[in-house]
């Protein structure tokens, strides 16, 4: 009877146990729960497999249940429609209301492994009356590029413009070589006319260092120094002889007029003269003629001397 009794609680403890861990498996696979089906357009089915994950913000609020290829009868393009098993309310009973506008964007789980999963992004803006997802609805997805992949596209994209840039280098180098062989016949040539004019210019310079050192040796540099001083005196000289020529002239310009008249004579008769001679030089032995000379309107009459005449 005793060992009945312990049989029974034994069994009882048993069953209990099962049912805790059967209660359990119930309440986290979501059996039980209100569900309905929404449909993503994907380009790839890539990672995407008939439990991947769906979540929203963060929340895993269902899962994938299938996969359906789809043929473009126009084009051919293959593409998928992924169907999606989304539960009605949250854990605390609160109603899960996808509105239209909802996008689904694909994730690579971890840079390790090919599975990903899927995110419904929300609409930014929420407007009164606006309309919700219904069972059946179909929405669009994008798949985020995993970092691995960008800085693959990113490395591809630097080597085609690393290869542009070594074959415009190429290009530019074999441009540069063409030019210095053209430098280097056109150096050759002419280099013989410059060392020539290299020589001539050392000659040249030569002779100047000699005229230089002559000079110096002369004492040039002192005879200037000393012309120019005595120029200085003269011209200091000058300006007061000017000063005194300018007051001796306003005191005596009646008979400076008549000096310069018989200057004038004096010269017209010289240029005569040796007019005469340069055109007959005979003319040094018999003489030559006085030039006439014309009468100066210009001087005015004395009255002593023009009544002392006959």
């Amino acid at each position: 009877m005793e060992t009945t009794r312990q049989d029974f609680l034994i069994g009882l403890l048993i069953v209990c146990a099962i049912a805790i861990v059967v209660g359990a498996l119930i309440a986290t696979s979501g059996w039980g729960q209100h569900r309905y089906d929404i449909y993503v357009r994907v380009a790839s089915a890539e990672g995407i497999t008939t439990d991947t994950r769906v979540l929203v913000k963060g929340l895993e609020v269902g899962r994938v249940t299938r996969i359906t290829p789809r043929v473009a009868a126009a084009t051919g393009a293959i593409s998928f429609l992924a169907r999606l098993s989304v539960a009605e309310s949250f854990q605390d009973g609160a109603r899960l209301q996808l509105p239209v506008g909802t996008r689904a964007q694909i994730e690579q789980v971890n840079q390790i492994s090919a599975a990903a999963l899927i995110r419904l992004e929300l609409p930014d803006t929420a407007a009164r009356g606006r309309t919700f997802l219904q069972a059946g609805d179909t929405i669009s997805s994008t798949r985020r590029v995993s970092p691995l992949d960008a800085m693959s596209d990113v490395a591809a994209h630097l080597s085609q413009e690393v290869e542009a840039v070594l074959h415009e280098s190429h290009r530019t180098l074999a441009r540069m070589q063409s030019t210095l062989g053209q430098v280097n016949e056109t150096v050759r040539g002419i280099t013989p006319d410059v060392e020539a004019t290299l020589h001539n210019v050392a000659g040249t310079m030569e002779r100047m260092n000699g005229m230089i050192a002559r000079v110096d040796r002369a004492g040039f540099p002192d005879s200037l120094s000393a012309t120019l001083a005595t120029s200085h005196r003269a011209l200091q000289r000058i300006d007061s002889l000017t000063g005194a020529a300018q007051i001796l002239t306003a005191e005596n310009r009646r008979d400076l007029r008549e000096a310069v008249t018989n200057l004038t004579r004096l010269s017209r008769q010289l240029n005569h003269f040796a007019d005469e001679m340069s055109r007959r030089p005979y003319r040094l032995l018999t003489g030559v003629k006085p030039l006439s000379q014309p009468r100066d309107t210009t001087r005015r009459a004395d009255p002593v001397r023009d009544s002392t005449r006959p």
